[in-house]
Formats: C-alpha cells, structure tokens, sequence
C-alpha cells in the first residue's frame, strides 16, 4: 500500500515500520523468510484479491452498474538485448560450447590437482549454455514465437511509451467506489498475459470479474483495443452491453464506408451514397479471421469511373466499387449505430476517468513501471498483489471518510 515491493525493503519496514512491526507480531522476518513465504502461497494472491472485493461488495460500497477495462505495458524483469531469435540462439550456443571447452582445457592442463569447485567462470558458461538451451526448447514448443528472452523466458518485446522492450501486458476491470470522497475506483479483476494485443482479454476478464464480484455487471466500457466481432458476438451471447469504439474509427466515419450504402432486400442490391445499385455478384472467401463466406456485390467499373467521387470511393482500375458483407456485418453494423446513441457517448466519456487512473496509480505510487519476478506465472501473482494493495487503498479511504468521521471543533 506504500510502494514498498521488495523483499529487502520489506525486510527494513518490518523491522522500522509500527504498521508493519504489528501486521508481523514483532518478529521482524529476514528478507528470505518473506520471499519463501512469497514462493510457497504466490497461488493465494488471488484469493486475497477476490477478499477485498467480496468485502466491498457485501458493505455495498461496489457501483455493479458499470465496469471499465483496459491493459497497459510493463516491463519485465530482463534485459532487452538478450532477446534472441533461433539463428542467433544457434549462434550464441556455439559460441558458448567453445568457450566451456576452452576452460574445460585449461582446468584440466598442469600438474596440480584439481580444485574443489568449478572455477566461477565455467560455472556460469555452463548456467548460460543451460539458460540458451531451454530458450530454444521454447521457441520449438510454441510456434507463436520467434524470439525469445533469455533471463525471462515468458517475456515479449511489446511496445510502450518508452520503446519496446521486453514487458508482459497487465489487464484489469474496475468499477465505481460508493460513499468515496473522490472518484474511487475497486479492481474487480486482474491478470497478465504474455501477448501484446487486447481483444483477446475481454472475455476472460468478463468471466474473472463474474467470479470474483458474484454476479455480473451488465455494462463494460472498453476502448478500440478490445472490438472484434468475436467479442461482439460473445457478449450478445452473454447478455452483457458493450460501450467501445472501434479501433478504425475515423475509416468508419468516412462518406463511402460500406455502412453508407443501403440494402435494398427485394432486388438483393447496395445503392451507394451517388444513387448507383451494386448488385450481388456470387460468394467468396479470402483469407483473414473471418472465414465467410462473403456475400460479393460490386458496381459498374463505368459507372463509377463517372462519378466525381471515383478516387475517393474506390480507386480500383479494373472494377467498381464492391462490397463484402461477411456473416458479422450486421452485428458490426449494429454496434456502430448503438455508439452514436446520445446514452452510449455519455457511457463512454465515463471509460478514462474509472480505468486510467489505476495504471497511474500503480506505477507512480505502487512503483509498478517494472514487475519484481520473472516468468508468466511470477509477474501474475505479483499483480494480482499490487491490485489487491491498490482495493485495500481504497477500502480504507472510505472508511475513513464514512466510520471514521473527523472530531468536530468544540467537543
């Protein structure tokens, strides 16, 4: 809750600090006494963030109305150049073969007899030929990746405000604090993933917020990141209503996007914004996400040619205009419509103010720019930690703000 994160520093709170002096029954544990207890119940750091929000929501102090979700970078505990691809992999074992046999033969030549223990230089050749090898075992295994890192295998370059660099991508869902003094926020639901993209999160966060809270909320706010027609699909699926842009908005808005042109249902035909008629053409597939099949309809390539809108409508040479409705179209369709609703545009303008501020809060002043551990499962629990410390923040400002009133003058 004070951004101390460190087993040595804790180790130092512990023994300066009253409120830590108290949580420890004076015993002042070391720093490895803390990281063992750390290594053995890391799987519960979950279960306490699932406490402090099932504490929330039994006092009702959790707004179940509205949630909000976003991810952000951060970086991992690993040096960017030691990022690899197979070649290079290959090239930095051999290297490392002949360096352990190079002191392999001066450890054996001479007279003198050898010594107890390796030399540490050998020691740690043989740690780094080790280390390359299991770095190599994973690019084999997921065929996702094509570098690795060498300190943190789980680790993916991902791209942030200072660069790209190794990082993990934490995820987490929040919803409004009642009874706060401000605009409190509660982490409903937290998780790392190793993959930089957003889209596939939704879900999973949706279905950790159910669990954690008790019941669902039927409102998500989300930014571009997280629309797909999959999700969509899912949350229709669900029964939950999701207020999120999507990610080509400015494409969409455009005076010829497909959504412009009208289906006339008893010709099987488009008319476009300049009053031409785009007939249905045949089916098709190609390849992408969305398997098809396609319904094909395309204009005239004369007609078009004739329009003071050809350069800007299409530019194709060969062709008119044509259209590929896919079978997510008109759930696509559909969502646009419901985000230029006077309801939705005041739901989202709510998005930045209940989500962005917890990544703020968390780097700046829970120090969490950079994760502590290494490895998928490690960087988990330690977020799961620091969102579990950012809800006790918050549980205790409203406390002190509704059990705990200030003395009034003159008592």
């Amino acid at each position: 809750m004070t951004g101390v994160r460190s087993s040595r520093k804790l180790e130092g709170a512990c023994r300066d600090q009253i409120p830590c002096l108290w949580l420890t029954g004076w015993q002042r544990p070391d720093h490895n006494t803390l990281w063992r207890f750390y290594q053995a119940h890391r799987s519960a750091m979950r279960n306490l963030l699932k406490h402090t929000v099932r504490t929330a929501v039994e006092v009702e102090l959790v707004d179940l109305a509205v949630q909000a979700v976003d991810g952000t970078k951060v970086a991992a505990n690993a040096a960017g150049d030691q990022t690899y691809d197979a070649v290079n992999l290959e090239r930095l074992l051999a290297k490392t073969e002949d360096a352990i046999g190079e002191l392999e033969s001066q450890n054996e030549g001479g007279d003198e007899p050898s010594p107890p223990h390796l030399p540490a230089e050998l020691q740690q050749a043989q740690v780094l030929r080790e280390r390359i090898q299991q770095s190599m075992n994973r690019l084999d295994q997921d065929h996702r990746l094509t570098r690795v890192n060498l300190t943190d295998n789980d680790a993916q370059l991902m791209k942030g405000r200072q660069g790209t660099a190794p990082g993990y991508n934490a995820q987490a869902m929040a919803s409004p604090v009642v009874h706060s003094s401000g605009n409190g926020m509660l982490i409903t639901a937290a998780d790392v993933v190793d993959s930089a993209a957003d889209s596939g999160q939704l879900v999973p966060m949706l279905e950790q917020a159910e669990e954690m809270i008790g019941e669902s909320v039927p409102v998500t706010l989300a930014d571009g990141g997280y629309h797909t027609a999959a999700n969509l699909a899912a949350g229709e699926q669900r029964g939950d209503l999701f207020v999120m842009l999507e990610r080509y908005h400015s494409g969409v808005q455009g005076p010829y996007f497909k959504d412009k042109f009208v289906y006339d249902s008893a010709t099987d035909t488009y008319l476009c914004p300049e009053g031409q008629r785009l007939p249905f053409r045949g089916l098709r597939r190609k390849n992408g996400k969305i398997p098809g099949p396609f319904r094909v309809y395309r204009a005239s390539r004369t007609v078009c040619r004739a329009y003071p809108a050809y350069g800007v409508c299409t530019k194709e040479v060969h062709s008119g205009r044509a259209l590929w409705i896919g079978p997510t179209d008109a759930l696509l369709r559909q969502h646009r419509h419901w985000m230029t609703t006077e309801r939705a545009r005041h739901l989202y303008a709510r998005r930045k103010g209940l989500i962005e501020p917890i990544f703020g809060i968390l780097k700046e002043q829970l120090g969490a720019r950079r994760f502590l551990l290494r490895g998928l499962v490690g960087v988990q629990a330690e977020f799961a930690l620091l969102a579990t410390a950012f809800n006790l923040r918050a549980l205790w400002r409203v406390w002190r703000t509704r059990w705990n009133p200030p003395m009034t003058e003159g008592i």
